[in-house]
């Protein structure tokens, strides 16, 4: 059996769609752990995350912007990007993070085995 991540939609500037599908590997979970793992380091509310987003000229100015304000990656930038409010208001809730994590934990131990 298979299984694959939620799928990236992304659109050029030019209007071209773009969706990839990720194999959820033990690789992919790690770098799902690395993304939740910023909800652990950034000490901002929601209201912050989205209004320094949407004070942004682009998605790359936003990106920078996160990176600088919250002191993060380029990659986890790009995962607080991708994410609805709806989503990023769950993980901003320690506890709901933590569940995520020992999901994402446990299902990589039964990949592993």
């Amino acid at each position: 059996m298979e299984l694959f991540g939620k799928p990236i939609i992304t659109t050029s500037e030019d209007g071209t769609i773009n969706i990839k599908v990720l194999s959820i590997t033990p690789e992919y979970i790690d770098t799902r752990l690395a993304e939740l793992a910023v909800f652990g380091q950034i000490n901002y509310n929601i209201e912050e995350v989205v209004c320094t987003v949407q004070n942004s000229a682009s998605q790359k100015q936003a990106a920078k912007r996160l990176k600088d304000t919250l002191g993060i990656g380029p990659a986890e930038a790009d995962f607080l990007l991708d994410l609805t409010i709806e989503e990023m208001a769950y993980y901003f809730n320690r506890e709901n993070c933590e569940k995520e994590i020992a999901r994402w934990s446990k299902l990589k131990e039964v990949l592993v085995q």
